[in-house]
């Protein structure tokens, strides 16, 4: 009798306690579990929804992984994905032929060619020299409607000209008895036309590729230093080229003027005329020197806009 009435009364005391628990009732205890239930019910559910339920069942997972593993295996790509190969176009007269240097090699095309060769992301450089010997820009204006020649400058990753000269030289040897500075003058605005022109023609065909226009020189120099005239029309119709250029981005000008003037070693071949291979080696010098400076600038150009940005 008195263990059961012991086992009653602790019952009741527990009872009683628990009511009298402060900030716990009997009805927040029972919904705190039901909150509970609620929230693994709810938890199981949307697991259920997402991985084995309505987007998704065994076999959707097995075939997304599947899909996951062939597209990481498209993501490595090989090394022959990417091209390591240059193409260098060279458009032009004599100079671009390499007429005058007795090694056959192309005049300065082969120098140009070993700068990009020793950029160490190029594998591999081929070479198109469309020079033509005694071409003036009314020659290349009508070599540029020529399949062949159009093909050639679409693939250029770049393109180097040679212009000008032959121009040039038509005024001397139509007016060799007579000439003058307004002659040259004039001459120089018909010329600075064509060039127009025929730098835009060759946009036609690529219009993203850097192109580089080699300047003239005066061959005439060390045997006509007392007409020191001559040297001074050379300066005029590379001005008027670079005046030219300045209306065309990615365009550059090389100046090889100054590599023939007062040198103590022979740079012109028997003809008097056209550079040797030493010439040509100078040449070639100066174009990568100026294709050094260019992508210099090019470079720091983009970084000042990053900084802007």
């Amino acid at each position: 009798m008195n263990k059961k009435l012991t086992i009653v009364g602790l019952v009741g005391l527990f009872i009683v306690g628990t009511i009298s628990m402060p900030g716990c009732s009997a009805q927040n205890s029972s919904s705190i579990v039901l909150e509970k239930v609620k929230e693994r019910r709810e938890s199981q559910e949307e697991k259920e929804f997402f991985e084995g339920g309505f987007f998704f069942n065994k076999e959707d997972q097995a075939e997304n992984k599947q899909k996951q593993t062939i597209l990481e295996e498209k993501q490595e790509v090989s090394d022959d994905f990417f091209d390591r190969s240059f193409q260098l176009v060279f458009f032009g007269d004599s100079l671009t032929q390499g007429v005058g240097d007795s090694t056959g090699k192309g005049g300065f095309t082969p120098f140009v060619k070993e700068h990009y060769l020793s950029k160490s992301y190029i594998d591999e450089v081929s070479i198109t020299n469309l020079g033509v010997r005694g071409n003036r820009t009314n020659h290349l204006l009508k070599r540029l409607k020529q399949p062949e020649v159009q093909e050639s400058l679409k693939s250029a990753d770049v393109i180097f000209m040679t212009v000008g000269g032959n121009d040039l030289m038509k005024v001397i040897r139509e007016n060799f008895l007579d000439l003058n500075f307004e002659l040259f003058e004039r001459e120089q605005e018909e010329y600075a036309e064509r060039l127009e022109t025929v730098i835009s023609e060759v946009r036609k065909n690529n219009p993203d590729s850097t192109i580089y226009i080699v300047g003239l020189f005066n061959p005439f120099y060390e045997y006509f230093k007392e007409i020191p005239e001559m040297n001074e029309v050379v300066t005029n119709w590379n001005e008027t080229t670079i005046s030219v250029l300045e209306n065309h981005p990615k365009t550059v000008f090389v100046p090889i003027q100054d590599l023939f003037i007062d040198t103590d070693v022979n740079l012109l071949d028997d003809d008097q005329f056209h550079p040797n291979e030493k010439g040509y080696q100078l040449i070639g010098t100066e174009i990568v020197n100026q294709v050094i400076e260019y992508n210099e600038e090019v470079l720091t150009d983009e970084n000042v806009l990053q900084e802007r940005e």
